[in-house]
């Protein structure tokens, strides 16, 4: 007789309102990126994405209206990436993309502009218009950090430097 996980150990690495991988997968699938890149030789990115004002989406839309432009974020963060890349719900109102085997900046570069025109496209939740702006931080392995801990850390602080900039710019840790 085969083991199964109980239903709620499965949903212990997805968050509920999106289906996208939550912080403890996305940790587990770094890991794993970072030790095949490791092993190949092979460039990584993570991106770090916040989603700027978006209190004020709720505040507007209430919670329900928040949650429909969430998940219509979620759709397009993975219309920018690869298959085999990983999009995740890092926090609230913000997002991880993991990108593997880069052969340089340019590839996450190109993304990080794809993310940039999918939050600018038009929005609507419950038929009101929706206005996002998104600021990206970004950090690369092996440039900016060897480990998951330090590249998530510069990649926040690259976003920070992202929002300091003004809305919808992105920002390289090392640069």
């Amino acid at each position: 007789m085969e083991a199964h996980a109980p239903a709620a150990e499965l949903d212990a690495f997805h968050d509920a309102l999106t289906g996208l991988p939550n912080r403890r997968l996305l940790d587990d699938r770094l890991a794993q990126a970072l030790h095949a890149a490791r092993r190949r030789a092979r460039r990584l990115a993570l991106l770090l994405l916040d989603l700027d004002n978006f209190k004020q989406v709720n505040d507007a839309l209430g919670h329900a209206g928040g949650d429909g432009v969430l998940r219509e974020v979620a759709a397009r963060l993975a219309r920018c990436v690869r298959k085999a890349d990983t999009v995740a719900r890092h926090g609230a109102d913000e997002f991880a993309l993991l990108l593997s085997d880069l052969q340089g900046e340019e590839g996450c570069r190109l993304v990080a502009e794809r993310v940039l025109l999918a939050m600018g496209e038009g929005m609507a939740a419950d038929g009101s218009p929706v206005s996002l702006a998104v600021s990206v931080g970004i950090s690369m392995f092996p440039a900016d950090a060897g480990d998951g801990e330090t590249l998530l850390r510069n990649a926040a602080a690259a976003l920070l430097r992202a929002k300091q900039a003004g809305h919808n710019r992105f920002a390289f840790y090392g640069k």
